[in-house]
């Protein structure tokens, strides 16, 4: 049966167009319903095929922020002032938690907008230690990574200790909050490694399966910790890290307490 979350309608019209989300973030929702819950967050510059739109709204699939990924991505409907349809080639990647973009590429200039970490953008030049990435729009080089210099195979954990305190929003994946399983998806995509977007498919897709009953001397950093609808990553032997609405931020706490208060994990999977 197919996953709704990512399988168009069978009776679905024709590709309009590609487009690129051109606002810090985009929402996405199963429905036209503004007032709806998050489905998911597409970040600046990752693509959209829309296959439908209307007043105020566009709908279709996003397209992941991993080059070469044949994962397919989440379908639903995303406001249509978030995107545009001059699509770009990205050239770089946000590498700070949330990157300032200002007007001249001076650190004392107006900030126009900022963006999240693995929000992709494309260098038009470099200017001293900025990068410009549209009229009026400079982002500072230590704020950005070229794509094809992304720490691939690097400690993913480091970036996910980057969203400690970041509020936890059920959909979210970015620097204004995130649940669960964007934490995990944002800290692989990160590193250069594509990841499905909920739990239930990390949980299937992602690692190898251990056979452990979950003693945390068999435990170490960046094993995934799974319950049912819920993902934590082990920041060391004794310790969780996730976001979750017990605490309602992106945390860290003795991962028995963890245990103690979600129960025995499903599954526990090592890369």
């Amino acid at each position: 049966m197919a996953d709704p979350r990512t399988s168009l309608p069978e009776a679905q019209a024709p590709l309009l167009s590609t487009a690129h989300v051109i606002s810090s973030s985009a929402p996405l929702r199963d429905n036209r319903g503004w007032r709806k819950g998050l489905q998911t967050e597409l970040l600046h510059g990752q693509g959209f095929n829309i296959y439908g739109e209307g007043r105020g709204w566009v709908f279709g699939q996003s397209i992941p922020l991993v080059a070469g990924s044949e994962r397919p991505g989440y379908v639903g409907y995303i406001p249509k002032k978030s995107i545009s349809g001059d699509v770009f080639e990205a050239s770089h990647a946000v590498s700070a938690l949330r990157a300032p973009v200002f007007n001249d590429p001076d650190i004392k200039s107006h900030i126009t907008q900022s963006l999240p970490l693995n929000a992709q953008v494309q260098s038009r030049k470099e200017e001293g230690d900025f990068v410009k990435v549209g009229v009026g729009a400079y982002i500072h080089n230590r704020h950005l990574l070229k794509l094809s210099s992304l720490p691939s195979g690097q400690d993913y954990v480091n970036y996910a200790e980057m969203y400690l305190g970041a509020p936890y929003i059920w959909g979210g994946t970015g620097d204004m909050g995130l649940d669960c399983s964007g934490l995990l998806q944002m800290a692989l995509c990160a590193v250069g490694q594509d990841a499905p977007r909920d739990a239930d498919l990390q949980e299937q897709d992602l690692g190898d399966r251990l056979k452990t009953t979950g003693e945390t001397d068999e435990l170490r950093r960046g094993d995934l910790i799974f319950w049912p609808g819920h993902v934590g990553i082990m920041s060391d032997a004794q310790t969780l890290l996730h976001a979750n609405a017990f605490h309602m931020v992106t945390a860290k706490e003795p991962y028995s307490e963890a245990v103690e208060r979600i129960g025995t994990p499903r599954t526990i999977k090592r890369f």
